[in-house]
């Protein structure tokens, strides 16, 4: 029979795969409630029968990367600090078992993974596909949902403790990089603007430098990132609470904040040691857009050169006078407005003169105007390039996932919010008693009896790739080589 397995073609071989796939996630379920019920019974046992009167047993249902499952834990009648009477569980409390509302946090974080890049709808698909459970688009959406929340209620937080001088954080740098910009996108039902289809959402970025990760590519160093609907105001107290719950502020020295010129960013100017600077592809753009002669182009971008600032803006005025066209004439007024509403910013900060602290080792500073790459990357990607449209509050809180996932924390994030631990005492008792080769069941579910007897599938035969991860599944191993995901 295993030599016919192996000789099978390629779409009965995926059903082969699939199949041995769910029969490792029906005995992974089996022996997690395994694990959860010996560790209530020992809870029963140990109590102190005084305090903790057993009140029976309850069902309880998590949805797991294996699948659901289903077991039963016993509910206790104790006293709370002030005599009133409550009812806990002490298995909850122990192995301090919390969740996203009946799904579990390692199940969480790949559909967070997921709605990161992909629609709610193929998100519950992907998810039903390469894990053990089944899930609705509906499911997908309430976990971003309570996620985003809960990291708003983070942010909050912060901006409370920055306001109360309570916050100060570990990174200490001498010199700041801070990057703004918005992107609009669609509003649906009632949350939609009165006059308009769309909203601008925030979004900033702030860190302390460069790192070369191979030959000619960098990547930004403690990058932290905020984005949202708040108004100017409130956004800036946001980002600035951000900052302060990574960085220890009152070593900044100075604070580069690079835009396109936004009244809201330029809100970020609080105090003299924040430097504003005109976004560079904003600036680049608007000359091309603006100027039609190619000539007058490369004038103007000799005057940016040589510093010549003011000489600039009285070129673009004699070229207005010289065109004809109206149209050419609104053009050229609306790039005088906005270079000389930006005059103090036109220049990088690397060629005014400042002061620039000398880069830790390792550390590199560069031209700013990365803020592109990272509206694209968070944002504008998921959220506004597939025609949707979305909620303030739905919206904002898979911005929220999404500025996790670009600084690379959503696993920390995820079980901070919700996270299991299991004692190490119960480890140990996991290991020697529960899963001893002489105790593990040979039947398990509605009755498939696991092939215990005989040696690993494939052993003997030439090695594939597929055949290669199902050996790797199915050799013998001990509990502790198998890393919980």
């Amino acid at each position: 029979m295993l030599d016919k397995m192996i000789t099978i073609n390629a779409t009965e071989f995926n059903n082969l795969e699939r199949k041995i796939y769910e029969i490792g996630c029906e005995y992974a379920r089996n022996l997690m409630i395994d694990i959860l019920t010996k560790i209530d019974g020992e809870l029963a046992k140990g109590r102190d029968k005084n305090k903790y009167r057993h009140k029976g047993k309850r069902k309880t249902t998590i949805k797991t990367l294996m699948g659901e499952i289903e077991f039963d834990r016993a509910l206790y009648k104790t006293k709370g600090e002030n005599g009133e009477p409550q009812h806990i569980y002490l298995l909850d409390r122990e192995i301090n078992l919390k969740t996203f509302g009946k799904v579990s946090a390692n199940l969480a974080l790949k559909i967070a993974d997921n709605a990161s890049i992909s629609s709610y709808r193929n998100t519950a698909k992907n998810i039903t596909e390469l894990t053990g459970q089944s899930i609705s688009h509906g499911g997908a959406w309430n976990i971003i949902q309570t996620l985003g929340e809960a990291i708003k209620e983070e942010e909050n937080e912060c901006t409370k403790m920055l306001e109360e001088e309570k916050i100060k954080g570990t990174k200490e740098t001498k010199i700041l990089f801070e990057e703004a910009d918005g992107v609009y996108i669609n509003i649906q039902g009632k949350d939609r603007p009165k006059k308009a289809r769309k909203l601008e959402m925030k979004v900033a970025v702030a860190y302390d430098g460069w790192v070369e990760i191979s030959k000619g590519r960098y990547e930004l160093r403690n990058k932290v990132t905020v984005a949202g609907f708040d108004k100017a105001k409130d956004f800036q107290k946001r980002k600035e609470g951000i900052i302060a719950s990574k960085y220890n502020t009152d070593e900044i020295e100075l604070r580069i904040l690079n835009g396109d010129g936004a009244p809201w960013i330029k809100n970020g100017i609080i105090d003299e040691t924040v430097h504003y600077q005109l976004d560079p592809f904003h600036l680049q753009r608007e000359i091309t857009r603006k100027v039609r002669e190619k000539a007058h182009r490369n004038e103007i971008q000799k005057l940016l050169k040589e510093k010549k600032i003011e000489e600039l803006l009285k070129y673009i005025t004699e070229i207005h006078t010289a065109v004809e066209e109206e149209k050419e004439k609104t053009k050229l007024r609306e790039l005088y407005t906005y270079l000389s509403e930006n005059k103090e910013g036109i220049l990088p900060y690397t060629e005014r003169g400042l002061s620039i602290p000398t880069p830790p080792q390792g550390v590199i500073y560069r031209t700013l105007g990365t803020m592109e790459h990272h509206i694209c990357d968070i944002i504008a990607q998921r959220m506004k390039h597939r025609k949707a449209s979305w909620s303030i509050k739905g919206g904002e809180n898979l911005a929220k996932v999404l500025t996790v996932k670009i600084n690379r924390t959503l696993y920390d994030t995820v079980t901070k919010i919700s996270k299991t631990v299991l004692p190490e005492k119960y480890s140990k008792e996991i290991i020697n008693e529960v899963l001893s080769a002489s105790r593990a069941p040979k039947k398990d579910g509605k009755g498939y009896r696991y092939p215990y007897n005989g040696g690993t599938p494939f052993a003997e035969a030439f090695m594939t790739n597929g055949r290669s991860a199902i050996k790797n599944i199915t050799k013998e191993r001990g509990f502790t080589d198998i890393a919980f995901i």
